[in-house]
Formats: C-alpha cells, structure tokens, sequence
C-alpha cells in the first residue's frame, strides 16, 4: 500500500482511535467461541425473542394518536388530518398501525435502528411508509453534517433518499447519524447462550450417559481394539444409551466425563438469561424468569417498574421522532401514546380515586369518564365543589317582594 502511495503520489490517510477499533470490531464480530452471532442467530436464543418482544409489543400496543393544542391550551384529537389515520390505523398498503410499530420496534432493538421510506403525496404530505429491512440500506455521511440513505432489495437498488425522505427510529447512539448494533454489543452473552444449549443437547443426546474409558488386563491388539471400540459402540450408542454393560477380563469402567450437575448446566443458563435481559434492559420477570424470592407483590411493583424504566424511554424516543419527522415539528400538533391500561390498578382502588377526584372538585364527572374510556355525558362537564370548601365566601341575601316594593317606593 505505501508503495502504490508513492508511485501515484499520494498520502496514506491515518486511521483514528475509532476507526481502528471499527476495524478489530468488525473482525470479530462473526463468532464468538466457534458460535456464529448474527441477528437471525441471536433471534433463535429465547431469551433474546423475549426481550425484543417486550420491548416491541409495549410499543405497538397502546394506542398511538395525533393531538392539536388549542389556543386555550387544551388538546383535542386531530382526526381531521392524513397523518392521523397513517399513525393510529394503516400506515403502508401491507401493514397495521400495531404490525408497522412492532415491526419497526424490532428492527431498532435488535440491529440498533429501524427505518421506513416515506410516500409523499401531490401536497408533499406523508401518504404512506414503507419499511426496509435491516441490512437492505446503509447510511453515509457526505458532508460534515449532511448524509444520505441508499436502499436496495432484492431486486436491485430502491434509490438514494435524503433525511427528510426516511423516517428512522434510533436505538442507543454512539455517533448522531447512527446507533449501535445491539447483537453486536451482546455477542458475548449470547454466544455463550447458544453454546450453552448446544452443549446441553450434545448431553441430552448421549442419553445423560457421560463417556467413560473402558480398561482390561493384559494387551489388546490391533484387531481386538478394533472389534470392543465397534462393540462399545453398538451397546452404548443411538437408542441403546443407558443399557447395562457387561465387562469381562476384569475390565472396569471410568468415566470422564463431567455430570450436568458437576457442568452447572442449569445455573449458567440462568446467569445468561439475566445478562441478555441486562444488555436490552428489560427485567428477567418480564421474560418468565423468576427466583424463588419473586412474591406476588413484588411481581406487581416489577411489572410497574418496567413501565417506567422499560417502556416510557421508547414511548419517547417514539413520539419525538414522530413529532420532529412525520408531523409539523414546533407547531401544535404532537403523537402521545394511550398507557393507561399500562398504569390503571384494580376496580376497587379506580372507583376510590374517582370518587374522591369528583367530590373534590379535583376532576369533572366527564374527565373522569374519559379515563374509563367512556363517552361525555350531558351536564358532568361542571366541578363538583364541596360544601365545607366555599372560600368562606357569605351567601348573597335572597331578595323578597315587600324588599323590592318598598325600594321602589320609600
């Protein structure tokens, strides 16, 4: 290379810290112990699907909709506009709002960043959004702080589009125009994963029968060797495993082999399901795995926990970029998603808090029918006020007939 460079004339460019770092990553990034890590692979560890599944379905399951502030400061939904039915009903041709969310959820957890093209229409307003599967484009930097997305399929090159063509939902970021890969941050953990399983298999297959070495007296030739290796075989082998073994010429059986128990085949398996849940952050009982310490409560608090620490920071990364990307950006219509059947608690606890909320005035009877999810009724629209918190404000003095005539005539 330093030849060529100075046969054409030019300088060999110095690699930063990160580049080099890109390069040793990226090297070994394809196995890890002989295993190889890729995203298909990582899906078929269990504990990796239950993670990514979480995370999505948190997503793509509260309802999604499209506000207008008024000028009163109140909000009320902006049904009127495309935006509204492309978010809360049918994004593309092909998909639901609930499978183009969860779709896109996935992609972002598992590869770092989901993207979606947009189909604009004659008035340049958001018609449709397509999804590309992760590995189908890439994104380069062709300025200091302007890039380009190119996508392709299977049928050849899609087209390159600029940052206001795309919608793109970003995972944890390193650098401001792309995020990290998430299997390739977790290799590690889900390699070991795999290898664990496939160690149990191997195991399983052999019938929990360890291998052993089987010693006789004297020396066996050739021939002999040959024929009790092929004997041993057919005996302990297949479907045969766990027959009893019959020795002769004092021979003995050592086996050298660890047991599942001596591996600690369940408690690695254990170790790496709560790793993989550590690197997506989501908690072990949320993928069905629990310690004998897990009681009813505190199951509830950590599914509330994951809520707030699991959820709410892809609820928000979701409704900033809709807002930024999809809708007018500072104007005043803004995404939010409905959580509160993600929230609500028990029947009786909803009708306390609601009974207290109204006879304290706190609430109206129609505000507290909405978060039922239930329809206005005529005349609830008013606040209750009680009657112990007038203000100490007197009653006016009611005013009678004979009052009046005689102001009328003194």
């Amino acid at each position: 290379m330093k030849l060529l460079d100075r046969l054409f004339g030019r300088k060999a460019a110095q690699l930063t810290y990160d580049q080099v770092a890109a390069l040793i990553d990226d090297s070994f990034s394809g196995s890890v112990g002989g295993v190889a890590v890729t995203d298909k692979t990582a899906l078929q560890v269990s504990t990796v699907l239950a993670c990514v599944k979480a995370i999505a379905d948190g997503c793509a399951t509260p309802p999604l909709h499209v506000y207008r502030e008024g000028a009163d400061g109140r909000r009320q939904r902006a049904i009127n506009i495309p935006e509204y039915r492309l978010l809360n009903r049918r994004p593309n041709e092909w998909q639901t709002s609930y499978e183009w969310r969860r779709m896109m959820t996935v992609h972002a957890a598992l590869t770092g960043t989901g993207l979606s093209l947009k189909v604009r229409g004659d008035n340049r307003r958001v018609r449709e959004l397509i999804p590309v599967m992760p590995g189908s484009w890439d994104v380069r930097k062709v300025s200091r702080y302007e890039v380009r997305y190119r996508c392709w399929d299977e049928f050849g090159l899609i087209g390159e589009f600029m940052p206001d063509d795309v919608f793109v939902l970003h995972n944890l970021q390193w650098s401001w125009h792309a995020s990290l890969h998430a299997v390739s941050l977790a290799r590690t953990a889900i390699g070991l994963a795999i290898q664990t399983e496939r160690s149990h298999i191997k195991f399983h297959e052999n019938g929990v029968r360890p291998s052993g070495v089987y010693s006789v007296e004297g020396t066996l030739n050739a021939e002999q060797h040959d024929r009790l290796a092929a004997h041993l075989k057919a005996r302990l082998g297949g479907d045969k495993a766990g027959s009893p073994l019959v020795l002769d010429r004092s021979a003995k059986w050592v086996s050298t082999a660890m047991s599942g128990v001596d591996a600690q085949h369940l408690e690695t398996r254990r170790l790496q399901v709560e790793e993989i849940c550590r690197y997506y952050g989501v908690f072990p009982i949320i993928v069905g795995h629990s310690d004998k310490a897990a009681t009813f409560a505190s199951s509830e608090a950590f599914f509330s926990a994951h809520v707030r620490q699991t959820l709410a920071p892809w609820h928000t990364n979701w409704m900033q970029r809709i807002d930024e990307m999809l809708l007018d950006g500072s104007g005043p219509l803004f995404a939010e998603f409905d959580t509160r059947y993600l929230t609500a608690g028990d029947m009786k606890d909803r009708a306390q808090w609601a009974r207290t909320m109204a006879e304290m005035g706190i609430y109206t009877r129609n505000e507290l029918r909405d978060e039922e999810r239930m329809d206005p009724l005529p005349g609830l629209d008013d606040p209750l006020t009680p009657m112990n918190m007038t203000g100490g404000q007197p009653a006016a003095p009611a005013t009678t007939n004979e009052g009046a005539a005689s102001n009328e005539n003194p």
